[in-house]
């Protein structure tokens, strides 16, 4: 069976998870362009792919968002730019969306869509954030998300990092976590994260699963 086209990417705040979806649309890109970076992230006012657009161009990656004069209203809509970039069936898809029960509901306003042309769901864990710190919450996250779109949830995707404070035992640590609540809930770890200032002290032996090199493009007030 083919690879589903379109790849959804979902987690909760502070996972790390609109970092993942740039980064995987670029390698993505590289390998089989063309390819759109879905804003569907319509509750988090901070880090969104749409800010993205100018720096993800020339990497063949086109950001697809609600029209300018809806791009700060946080309405969970079908828009005729984002269903267009999710029905051509000649570019693969990412979609960036909240982790959170309002944020579901947006993408669950595509749920019929989705589920006619395919799709895999990823679920960003960083167990150094709140709620996703044990199995319990993480399987608890995962429901919710999947009880509001309508959509499942098909894979994990690993993250453990304090951003500057990140060390290489400290990544390690926290993927014990995910692999625990990838064995509890019967789901696959389809990549972990490392920052490319640590690429060279991890890789997938450490891991036991491939790696997604994030280069950052995001940084909080206090490290600039």
């Amino acid at each position: 069976m083919s690879e589903p086209r379109i790849t959804i990417i979902s987690g909760r705040f502070g996972s790390g998870k609109t970092e993942i979806a740039i980064n995987y649309a670029r390698r993505l890109a590289q390998e089989r362009e063309p390819v759109a970076l879905v804003d569907l992230d319509l509750v988090t006012p901070y880090f969104r792919t749409r800010e993205m657009e100018e720096v993800l161009a020339p990497a063949g990656v086109t950001v697809v968002a609600p029209l300018p004069l809806t791009r700060d209203i946080h309405v969970p809509a079908i828009t005729p730019e984002i269903l267009g970039a999710i029905q051509r069936p000649d570019r693969f898809v990412v979609i960036d969306v909240g982790g959170d029960p309002h944020g579901a509901r947006a993408l669950g306003q595509y749920e019929p869509y989705l589920r006619d042309l395919g799709y895999q769901m990823w679920f960003v864990v960083n167990p150094f954030r709140p709620f996703t710190d044990e199995v319990a919450g993480i399987q608890a996250a995962i429901r919710d998300v999947e009880g509001t779109s309508r959509l499942h949830v098909t894979g994990l995707i690993s993250n453990p990092n304090l951003i500057a404070e990140t060390t290489p035992g400290l990544v390690l640590t926290g993927h014990e976590v995910v692999r625990q609540a990838s064995r509890v809930l019967g789901l696959p770890i389809v990549f972990a994260c490392v920052e490319d200032r640590l690429a060279d002290e991890l890789g997938e032996a450490d891991f036991g699963a491939p790696v997604l090199v994030l280069q950052r493009h995001f940084y909080p007030a206090w490290e600039l």
